[in-house]
């Protein structure tokens, strides 16, 4: 599990469909995956809002519409790094809940 001392931002795209979910409950370990098909123990974020995109709007094309949220790295209690093979952060995983609270939507991409 990670948390340097420096805090930085995180980012994650997700179904506009979810924003009202989102706003009520904050971001929660055991929601169905973008695809519906199994409920990971964590949610995932990265480091840049274009490599979230990467690893979620580009890989499921038949989602129109997307929110993309922000969150301090030091809000959580730790994190997972899953690095790529060069050893660079590909993702984070979170395993508790985010607040309400403590994310910003900071925008929206694709048709509503």
């Amino acid at each position: 599990m990670g948390s340097p001392d420096k805090p930085f931002l995180l980012y994650h795209w997700s179904p506009i469909e979810r924003r009202k979910r989102i706003n009520r409950y904050g971001f929660l370990p055991n929601s169905h995956s973008v695809a519906g098909d199994w409920k990971p123990p964590y949610h995932c974020w990265s480091d840049s809002p274009s490599l979230a995109w990467t690893l979620s709007g580009m890989v499921h094309t038949e989602v129109k519409a997307w929110d993309l949220w922000m969150l301090w790295s030091n809000v959580p209690p730790g994190y997972e790094v899953i690095p790529f093979d060069d050893g660079m952060p590909k993702e984070y995983r979170i395993y508790t809940r985010v607040w309400k609270r403590d994310v910003w939507l900071v925008a929206t991409r694709g048709v509503q």
